[in-house]
């Protein structure tokens, strides 16, 4: 449905930046244990995209993700089960774009023992992916 779309672009953007903001005062420079499993703890980062294409402008960036999120509102106008995920997808990447626009760089906060350091956009713009693989591989007969 259209509507889960527009509730994912500005929900996971909006609970985000609200977690990040939460724990940056709580947790400043210090962490969080989360027991055998890792940390809470502020980590500044790049997106892939700055890191992947060097010197990449933030207009060049917006750029993609007005065609990217103009695409997917396509997609879901067309097949309304998607927009959930695409919601998902394109929230996740507002979130991260409009946190390198204004910070230059963005804060991931959930640091596991075995994995690389992540945020709550970073959850989204997952289960997205993977919920638009698994329809894609549903829909073939």
């Amino acid at each position: 449905m259209m509507s889960t779309f527009v509730i994912g672009v500005i929900l996971v953007p909006v609970f985000d930046q609200a977690v990040k903001r939460f724990v940056r005062t709580r947790v400043g420079r210090g962490s969080l244990s989360l027991g055998v499993f890792g940390r809470v703890r502020v980590v500044e980062t790049q997106i892939w995209m700055t890191r992947a294409l060097r010197g990449m402008s933030l207009p060049a960036m917006w750029g993609m993700w007005v065609a990217a999120a103009g695409a997917s509102a396509v997609i879901c106008a067309r097949v309304p089960a998607l927009g959930w995920a695409f919601g998902l997808l394109v929230g996740g990447a507002l979130s991260h774009g409009l946190e390198t626009s204004l910070r230059g760089s963005i804060c991931d906060y959930v640091c596991l023992r075995f994995w690389p350091a992540f945020d709550l956009a970073d959850i989204a713009l997952t289960v997205g992916l993977l919920a638009l693989a698994i329809e894609l591989v549903a829909a073939v007969p």
